[in-house]
């Protein structure tokens, strides 16, 4: 059954960057897939008073707050790919024979492989080529779903397993965090006083440019289902995360529009879009 497949890094990450997206074509009765690459078990602990006490379960915890956030998002389909969180670059934790820094290559991109052969997507989602920000497994969220994508037709290199067949996606996109978006939140922040004049200069120049941006979806009117999506996540998203703190008037511009680059096509769609779907419905 076609449809969309969304590969993220960490429990919490299909939130943050599509998660109104999911929840929109979820509605709309599409197979959506969420695959999440590693266990989350390098996250930081908020909200509990004894952090350490559920360390050693915590990859368990993430498990069940990924369930609940999938549920808000009216998401069924999802798939952990079988790594460990690598943790933040330059960390112990990203030597950890079981992350997915340092899983074979060839090996992680064969198991996204399998996933797009069983779901056929016909639009895939994966991150850009700096992961967003830089973490580990961003980046070999890249590295894998660019070579996965390309590699679910390739049969000598991932011969077919049984029930099988080659498939290549229709369409492929990166989300993106706009320029105006970025620099609203740093002007948020500065005013408030999280961050000083120096982080607020480098701030609003971050973000990709707004004038790239291929497609541009508006969920103002579900802005809510981010927010009780991001709050299932309660190991991970603090109460006063920066995002949960606006004022309830921006809320709904802040959470509610989601930003896309496409990178590959191979339907007639628009250049300028507000869904995914373009060419294929």
């Amino acid at each position: 059954m076609p449809g969309l497949l969304a590969f993220h890094a960490h429990p919490d990450d299909e939130v943050i960057s599509t998660g109104l997206t999911l929840n929109r074509y979820a509605e709309a009765g599409e197979r959506v897939v969420v695959v999440t690459a590693t266990d989350g078990a390098e996250g930081e602990i908020h909200n509990y008073d004894d952090p350490d006490e559920i360390r050693p379960r915590l990859a368990d915890i993430r498990a069940e707050e990924l369930k609940a956030s999938l549920a808000v998002l009216g998401v069924r389909n999802h798939v952990f790919l079988g790594y460990r969180d690598s943790g933040m670059m330059g960390e112990e934790s990203n030597r950890h024979p079981d992350c997915f820094w340092q899983a074979d290559f060839e090996e992680a991109v064969g198991r996204l492989v399998h996933q797009i052969r069983i779901h056929r997507p016909e639009v895939m989602i994966i991150y850009d080529p700096f992961g967003g920000y830089g973490h580990p497994d961003h980046i070999m969220v890249h590295r894998v779903g660019m070579a996965a994508f390309f590699g679910a037709v390739d049969q000598g290199r991932f011969p077919l397993l049984d029930g099988e067949e080659p498939w290549l996606p229709f369409k492929l996109y990166w989300p993106v965090w706009t320029r105006s978006r970025v620099s609203t939140f740093a002007r948020m922040r500065f005013e408030t006083g999280r961050i000083d004049r120096d982080e607020y200069e480098r701030m609003r120049l971050g973000g990709f440019p707004d004038e790239e941006v291929t497609a541009l979806l508006d969920h103002r009117d579900r802005w809510d289902l981010k927010e009780k999506a991001l709050k299932a996540h309660r190991s991970q998203i603090p109460s006063d995360w920066f995002m949960l703190t606006l004022p309830d008037g921006v809320k709904p511009q802040a959470m509610g529009l989601e930003a896309f680059l496409r990178v590959y096509t191979r339907v007639d769609a628009p250049a300028k879009e507000d869904d995914l779907f373009a060419g294929l419905r």
